[in-house]
Order: structure tokens, then sequence, then C-alpha cells
């Protein structure tokens, strides 16, 4: 394990190919720590932001992930069960569980997920 440090403002915002924002969604985000940051340890955390009307599909995965929202209100529905996401607010997502998270509001949502996994490419979503 070693220790690390990352400012959100030095990172550009990833997203989903062109190709598939119509099936996952508009989201984007930034990895904070995991291996594509250079930093070998058993997690990988990041934020994702998601503007107005924007969503992050329908989808699934074998990690657990945890959510807790940074900024903005939006939605996160687990199961069918809708939970309203404003900041401050933690969400455990149990593994294969499906999940998604909508923003209908003017104001950015963010959301800081973490995953106890080392690579975020070994994270295998199911839309």
């Amino acid at each position: 394990m070693q220790a690390a440090s990352q400012h959100l403002d030095d990172l550009e915002w990833t997203t989903w190919p062109a190709d598939q924002i119509g099936v996952r969604g508009k989201a984007q985000w930034k990895e904070l720590l995991g291996s594509a940051t250079g930093c070998q340890n058993d997690m990988t955390m990041g934020v994702v932001r998601l503007q107005k009307n924007e969503s992050l599909e329908p989808h699934r995965h074998a990690q657990p992930e945890t959510y807790f929202t940074l900024s903005g209100r939006g939605t996160v529905t687990i199961e069918g069960v809708v939970h309203e996401v404003t900041p401050g607010r933690m969400l455990f997502i149990p593994g294969n569980t499906t999940h998604q998270i909508n923003n209908m509001n003017d104001e950015d949502l963010t959301i800081l997920y973490a995953f106890a996994i080392s690579d975020f490419s070994r994270v295998e979503y199911h839309f």
C-alpha cells in the first residue's frame, strides 16, 4: 500500500465512448484513486458528475459500491427504490444490484464513489 494525493481540479473528466452514451447515459467521472492514477492500493475512488437532465442508466456490477453526494440534488434508484440524494447523503449499493442516477435539476450533481478493488477497469458494467 502507498499514500496517495490527488486534487479533483487537476484531472480531466472521462465519458463513455460516443456510441455508448445512448445506452449508458451522459455521466462524466474522474478517477481519484486506483491503478489508472498510478497508485496501487486495494480501492478505487472517484467523482461522477451529472449535469441537468443527465443520467447514469440502470446498470449493475459484481463489486459493491458506496456513493456519497457532494453537491446538487437528484435521485439514485436501487432495485426499483428511489432515493433522493442531497449533499451529505451516503448510499451503499450491494454487488450485482441494479442502480441508476438521475439529475433533473439545474445544478450539477456530483457524487463520490468507491469500490474495494484496485483497478477500475476490472469493474465490468452490465447495462
